[in-house]
Order: structure tokens, then sequence, then C-alpha cells
């Protein structure tokens, strides 16, 4: 299964971004994929693993925080964020497409949620609330505990290059260069395989626990101390 996962790295920006945002065309985002990987080749099968890991983790550039438990309740969207993402990555990667109500919304159900909150994160939500982002918008359902994911267009996210690897017993700590979106320049040909400069550098710290399908799960977003990259 990891072979299979690793060989579709990019099926994140390329599958889910169209099927739920509707970016841009997908010519574009082949090129985009295409300088991914071309810029890639140079990378250990390690980064490229947790850049996987990390694709729906800093996607809309998250707030940064100490750990989980420490996150207020405003800003636990974010979190949420993130796991409605992961959900949507798998269901797309599996050529499947969730249900819809009447407007054709895209339903996801707050259950489903939960379960992916507690495979990222370690622990349970403290709360569930709609997502506002800068240009779109998850509605959370409360009576009918589901989450309606309206087709949108978005432009504001990252991509995650790891540039260093610091293991310390159970905990991994990587620094993150993230790779915007609207930074990628166009040549000739499309976009241009050299990746731009970062928008900005951090440390994300995971840690290692027993499930094959998520041996990581997420403890920290930090800025690197002193200002180092």
């Amino acid at each position: 299964m990891e072979k299979h996962r690793r060989a579709h790295r990019w099926a994140f920006p390329l599958g889910v971004v169209l099927t739920a945002l509707a970016v841009v065309g997908l010519a574009t985002l082949v090129r985009l994929a295409a300088g991914g990987i071309r810029q890639q080749l140079d990378n250990t099968k390690e980064k490229a693993m947790y850049e996987e890991f990390l694709a729906t983790i800093i996607l809309h550039d998250p707030d940064t925080f100490d750990s989980v438990g420490s996150v207020p309740d405003g800003r636990i969207p974010q979190l949420l964020d993130i796991s409605i993402w992961a959900i949507l990555n798998r269901i797309e990667s599996a050529g499947a497409l969730p249900p819809t109500d009447d407007a054709m919304n895209m339903l996801i159900k707050e259950a489903d949620v939960e379960a992916e909150f507690v495979k990222i994160f370690g622990q349970k939500p403290p709360t569930h609330a709609s997502i506002e982002g800068s240009d779109f918008g998850f509605i959370y359902d409360p009576a009918e505990k589901v989450y309606r994911i309206p087709t949108t267009g978005s432009l504001s996210i990252y991509f995650p290059r790891v540039t260093n690897i610091k293991k310390t017993g159970g905990a991994i700590e990587l620094t993150v260069n993230y790779l915007a979106y609207n930074d990628f320049k166009l040549d000739d040909g499309g976009f241009s395989p050299e990746d731009p400069e970062p928008a900005k550098t951090m440390l994300i710290t995971l840690y290692e626990q027993a499930d094959p399908d998520y041996p990581f799960r997420v403890g920290s977003i930090s800025e690197p101390p002193g200002g180092e990259e």
C-alpha cells in the first residue's frame, strides 16, 4: 500500500484541488506537478514520504501551535479543514466522489471528520464549526451532522518541500519550505520545472504511531528558532 501511495504523491494537487475547488485547468496543474516531480528526483524517498503526508497539512497555511491540546476553539476550524482535505484526497485517489445535496455541495460526515482528526492529530476535535477561508468556505450542519463542501475557486494553496529531517526518539522534526501555488512561474512550455523561492519556512514536528495508513501524527507547527531556515 505504501508503494502505491508514494507512486501517486502528486494526486493531491492534481485530483482533489480539481474536484473540490475547480482551481484551474487540468493541463496547468499537470505542468505544475511535473515540475515538482522533476525537482524531487534528487530527493530521498524519505523526504518524499513526508511531503506526501504534509500535502494536506500545510495546504492553507494553518497557524502555529505547540500542541493540539493548546489550540483555542476559535482556531480548531483550521485543523478541521486539514482533516476534511485529507478525506477528500483519499476519496478522489480512490476514483470516487462523496455524496452531494440538492445544491451539489459535497457532504462529509461529522463522524468521518472526527475519525480523520484522530488519525492526524491523535485526539478528537473539541468542537465542530464551519470553516472560512480567504476564498472558500465549508459549512457545518449540526442538525444533519455533516460538512457541506461547495465547489469554489481557490489559488491560496501551498505545496511542501522538506529540506531537513531531525529524529529524536519517536519525534521527527521536519524543516519545511512552503511553496505558494501563485509563485510558480510560467515559461514557454508552461510551468517552470524550477521551484519558486519558498514563501516561508516552518518546523513541523511529527510523532510516530502504530497506524499503517497514518504512521505519523502532527505534534506541532512552529517557526524556526532565531529565523533559521
